[in-house]
Order: C-alpha cells, then sequence, then structure tokens
C-alpha cells in the first residue's frame, strides 16, 4: 500500500462516469459500476478505505466496496476526487454514510431507541488535508442526505473529528454511548425516551428502610403498647396463683410441718 502522505492517484479518468467532484453513489450505483467494467469505482473505495483504516490506527479495514454491496442496511458513499492530467485522477477523500437504529442515553441517563444517520467512516487524505476539503465534503452530505449535524451518530469519532466538529459546527461535549457511537447533547432535542429514567434505592438504604418499616408496624401494631395499659392474661394469673400458694408458709408444728421435716431432714426454706 501507498503511504498515506503522497497524492492518491488512480489511472482512469473518473470524469467518464461521475459527474460531480463529490460523487455519492448508492447500492444501486455500486452495482451499476460492477468491477468487471468500471474497476476504477471499486478500487477508489478500497484504496481510501484502507488508507482511512490505518490513519485512524483501526485493526480492521472497515470500508470496502464488496462490504457495501452485502451489506443488509443501506448506506451510501461520497468520493472526493479531481481529474488530472492524461487519463488519471487524484482521490482526495472518502465518506461513508447510513442510517442504523441504535440504543442511546442521554445525560440525564434517560434511553432511547432511535434510527439516526450514522457517520460510518470519514477520511481526508492527508496531502489534501487544512485545505477546506473535509468541511466541503461533509457539508455538502449533509445538504443531500438533508440533515443536520446535531441529528447525526457518529462512529468511533477519533480526537481529530471532534475538532472538526467544534471548529465548523460548534459541536462540544459529545455524549459517548456503550456501543463507541457518539452523538451531541442537541440530539436528544425534541425526542422521547423509551426508557426514562427512575432513580433507584441502594440495596443498604432499602434494608434500612424496610427495617424501620417493619419496627414501627410491629410497634404500633402491639396488643401491649408504650402508652397502653398492661392486660394480664388468664395464662399469666395461673401462674402468679401458683406461684404465690407456692411460697406460702408452713408451720412446723403443723401435720405437715413434722412430714416435711421428716422426709426431708431440714427446714424449709421458705
Amino acid at each position: 500500500m501507498r503511504s498515506i502522505q503522497e497524492k492518491m492517484e488512480i489511472a482512469f479518468d473518473l470524469s467518464s462516469i461521475f459527474t460531480d467532484n463529490i460523487q455519492r453513489l448508492e447500492k444501486a450505483d455500486l452495482l451499476k459500476y460492477s468491477p468487471k467494467r468500471y474497476w476504477a469505482v471499486a478500487k477508489s473505495i478500497d484504496t481510501l478505505g484502507e488508507m482511512s483504516s490505518k490513519f485512524h490506527g483501526w485493526k480492521r479495514i472497515i470500508t470496502m466496496y464488496e462490504k457495501i454491496i452485502d451489506h443488509d442496511e443501506d448506506q451510501s458513499v461520497y468520493i472526493l476526487w479531481d481529474k488530472v492530467d492524461g487519463n488519471k485522477s487524484v482521490l482526495k477523500g472518502i465518506l461513508r454514510v447510513g442510517y442504523k437504529t441504535l440504543y442511546l442515553t442521554d445525560n440525564e441517563q434517560n434511553q432511547y431507541m432511535e434510527k439516526a444517520m450514522c457517520i460510518l467512516d470519514f477520511f481526508i487524505v492527508p496531502t489534501e488535508q487544512r485545505s477546506g476539503n473535509g468541511f466541503k465534503m461533509f457539508d455538502a452530505m449533509l445538504k443531500a442526505e438533508n440533515v443536520s449535524v446535531e441529528q447525526c451518530a457518529f462512529d468511533k469519532p477519533s480526537a481529530a473529528l471532534r475538532q472538526f466538529l467544534e471548529k465548523y459546527y460548534d459541536q462540544k461535549e459529545p455524549v459517548m454511548q456503550s456501543n463507541k457511537y457518539a452523538v451531541f447533547p442537541n440530539f436528544f432535542i425534541g425526542r422521547h425516551p423509551t426508557v426514562p429514567f427512575t432513580p433507584r434505592q441502594t440495596k443498604r438504604s432499602s434494608r434500612a428502610s424496610s427495617a424501620v418499616s417493619s419496627h414501627t408496624t410491629s410497634r404500633n401494631t402491639s396488643p401491649i403498647g408504650r402508652n397502653r395499659p398492661r392486660h394480664d392474661s388468664v395464662a399469666d394469673l395461673m401462674r402468679q396463683d401458683n406461684f404465690t400458694r407456692g411460697r406460702s408458709v408452713i408451720d412446723p408444728n403443723s401435720p405437715a410441718g413434722f412430714k416435711l421435716t421428716r422426709d426431708q431432714r431440714h427446714e424449709p426454706i421458705w
């Protein structure tokens, strides 16, 4: 593969099939420009996709002609190019987008399920950067797709892309998602959460609350309250009567006293 610092030329005059220097290609267009006859289209996408993955430090190439053709969801790819002398063209950048249904969470922890325009790959050849090409390409995409930057979700946005969005579109502090997408706070304006956030008690506070409730309930429902008179049960009265009778003093000079002294060989202890 050629260095990403080189000007990316291809030995094909893209003006023979493309009508715009920022060419939008849907799946139907890609099928029409099949590699058997229009090899330069697949070559341009694959080359720019490989350069993009290398530039972003990704482990695999995510933008390829065959992947777009075989993908279940419809996607569009934009190619920024220009004609040079002879039958050559210079490739300047690539932008791949498509609608996806995403599960998202805002800063207040409300949950959403939204079908959003997703920015899947965005790359400008380094030798073509700092010339307004990125803004020109991105803005053309927004107009063609009829969306605003606030309505877009960004797949694994790099630091360079975040700086670009802040510089040209004043988009700051992205809301990062667990699925590695990012949206900006204004994305959620006018949208209704599928699962509104509800604060939950911690297990410790829940147990403490249950204990207090149980203690309060038992205290309030007990038949012997703090400020209520005690009513002895029949069993209590019988135990008290037996105890009192058991403690009666026996006259040692009585027949029972003589018998007790004889049998136990000692005086009663009460």
